[in-house]
């Protein structure tokens, strides 16, 4: 089985269908095969979040703060899905192929944007969409993979098509 790396994982492609497999410690395993000093920052923003809301509590009375935190971070994530659902973007983690109608590869921008894939797929009464986001340009191997990820997938026979950046 030929596969690639993602930001969160790995895409497997299998004979019959794409599988996106992820989760918090590949993740972190992407960053620290690819640049270790970018997964420091990353986990010391955590750690300074996670240390600010100790300290948030420990003062007693600042649970109000807390719950307007929780409460916008929540909002944020029902904006987030119901947006997506508008735009019919799915978290479909396997795709066959034979429902792929088309792949669009977006190069993105090392500081702004990251590479990505749109899947495009029929799923139900319509064309669905399916991001597959790649490892940031900014890693080691980021736009070797993105490369590699764009050949395997054409080896399976779909179409790939490379589009600029906001004309997806």
């Amino acid at each position: 089985m030929a596969s690639f790396r993602t930001k969160r994982g790995r895409c497997v492609l299998t004979d019959d269908e794409l599988r996106i497999e992820s989760g918090l410690v590949s993740h972190a395993r992407r960053y620290w095969e690819g640049n270790r000093l970018l997964l420091v920052a990353y986990l010391g923003v955590y750690g300074v979040l996670l240390g600010a809301s100790a300290s948030i509590l420990a003062d007693g009375d600042s649970w109000d703060a807390l719950g307007v935190g929780v409460g916008a971070v929540a909002v944020l994530l029902v904006v987030g899905r119901v947006l997506n659902r508008r735009r019919d973007v799915t978290g479909d983690d396997r795709i066959a192929f034979h429902d792929v109608e088309r792949v669009e590869a977006i190069e993105g921008d090392d500081w702004l944007t990251r590479p990505r894939f749109v899947v495009h797929y029929w799923r139900g009464d319509g064309v669905k969409r399916r991001h597959v986001m790649m490892p940031s340009g900014l890693l080691s191997y980021g736009d070797s993979e993105f490369e590699r990820a764009k050949e395997l997938l054409r080896e399976r026979g779909l179409s790939v098509a490379v589009v600029a950046p906001g004309e997806s």
